[in-house]
């Protein structure tokens, strides 16, 4: 369903959407291939980093092993079991320990709004402060060209940017039944929660291991905003797509109850 259709959107249109023609940027660790959702799918693959000052993009092979510490891959794999028509592209900023320089994180936020997403996701942060001058600028620039930029919390309580800002959906990890499921919190900078304990996740070789962190509740969460972006056509700006899922994970705790929420 899209803007052009003669039916009001309403949160059960989100059931019936895949993602199909939303573009999503991911800032994270890299795609390994071996992942069998990650396997020919769409989407390219950039490593991104700091030379003497100015940020360099390079793109990367489809069939190398491009994952540092197979976050990113995660992630990925979280985003394409509920948005599996989204064209993703991956922009490699973490390292082998899953850390990022804040001045990186910045350069390449900065370089992908610039670049046509409707969406970023963004399943790590930083706490340096140093940045949040710059960082909040890059946000409020995000929000005026209507992308949409999910961002996970801390899992340890701590304050971690740019989840902390309003300019972003800002997500949580909570228990729940499927990736399907959404919750709100009014009156919290961390507004929604999805699925982000013990998911199953579908790895090399036929393996099965689960995962818990609010990195991958954003995944789920990036990926129903994109199944939102679909159903309400190329116009919505992030505080429709905001509003969209508000509705539909109010609708969704109507339907399921309340669930454990981990920050």
């Amino acid at each position: 369903m899209t803007a052009a259709s003669n039916r009001t959107p309403t949160p059960s249109h989100l059931l019936m959407s895949t993602g199909k023609e939303v573009r999503i940027a991911v800032l994270d660790s890299g795609r390994n291939p071996a992942f069998p959702k990650l396997h020919a799918k769409n989407g390219s693959i950039f490593d991104c980093r700091i030379k003497l000052g100015t940020l360099k993009i390079e793109q990367l092979s489809d069939s190398e092993n491009t994952d540092r510490c197979d976050h990113g891959s995660v992630v990925e794999t979280c985003l394409r079991n509920v948005a599996p028509d989204a064209h993703i592209d991956h922009f490699r900023i973490l390292d082998a320990d899953c850390r990022c320089d804040g001045e990186l994180l910045c350069s390449a936020l900065e370089k992908v709004i610039q670049q046509g997403y409707q969406i970023v996701n963004l399943s790590l942060g930083t706490r340096n402060e140093k940045h949040l001058p710059r960082l909040v600028q890059i946000l409020k620039d995000a929000y005026e060209k209507d992308v949409v930029l999910v961002a996970s919390a801390s899992n340890l309580g701590a304050s971690v940017y740019p989840a902390k800002f309003p300019y972003c959906i800002s997500t949580a990890a909570t228990n729940a039944r499927h990736p399907l499921e959404l919750r709100f919190t009014p009156r919290n900078v961390i507004e929604y929660a999805a699925w982000g304990v013990d998911v199953p996740i579908e790895g090399p070789n036929n393996e099965i291991f689960k995962v818990t962190g609010s990195s991958y509740a954003a995944a789920h969460i990036t990926a129903l905003a994109a199944r939102a972006w679909e159903v309400l056509g190329s116009t919505a700006t992030p505080l429709d797509i905001k509003m969209f899922l508000r509705n539909y994970a109010l609708n969704t705790l109507t339907k399921y109850g309340s669930s454990h929420t981990h920050h």
